[in-house]
């Protein structure tokens, strides 16, 4: 592995333990339609919890210093046809008391147990490598 890109996930986990993705939009550059977790990747010179704050922040209208998130584990997942570089990803989750929150980017959220996640066919292939893998 000469490069790997690195990613911050959060999973938004409500009071019923359903879990919120976000909708990619139609014109998304990775995951066109399908459901993600929210995050991103980690900019140059940026660390990781630096990079988690912002994603919140920008991908959400919940403010990212309100919220109490937790590194739940990294993981690396190889390049392969949905990406063509290694991926290392730091998985963190955190309460919301519910949905009543704007999503900025994507095409808005949706609430799933993970059972029903497992079960879905209309993941990115990241989120569906972290729910069959990881969680």
């Amino acid at each position: 592995m000469d490069y790997i890109q690195k990613f911050t996930l959060i999973l938004f986990k409500l009071l019923d333990e359903r879990i919120i993705l976000q909708r990619r939009t139609k014109d998304a550059p990775y995951g066109a339609g399908l459901l993600g977790i929210f995050g991103g990747w980690v900019e140059d010179g940026e660390t990781v919890d630096e990079c988690l704050l912002r994603e919140i922040d920008e991908e959400t209208s919940l403010r990212a210093k309100t919220l109490t998130p937790k590194l739940m584990t990294d993981f690396i997942i190889e390049a392969g046809a949905d990406f063509n570089k290694d991926r290392h990803f730091y998985l963190y989750e955190t309460d919301v008391a519910n949905m009543d929150f704007d999503v900025y980017e994507g095409d808005g959220a949706e609430a799933f147990t993970i059972d029903e996640v497992k079960q879905r066919k209309d993941l990115t292939g990241s989120a569906k490598y972290t729910f069959d893998n990881v969680l």
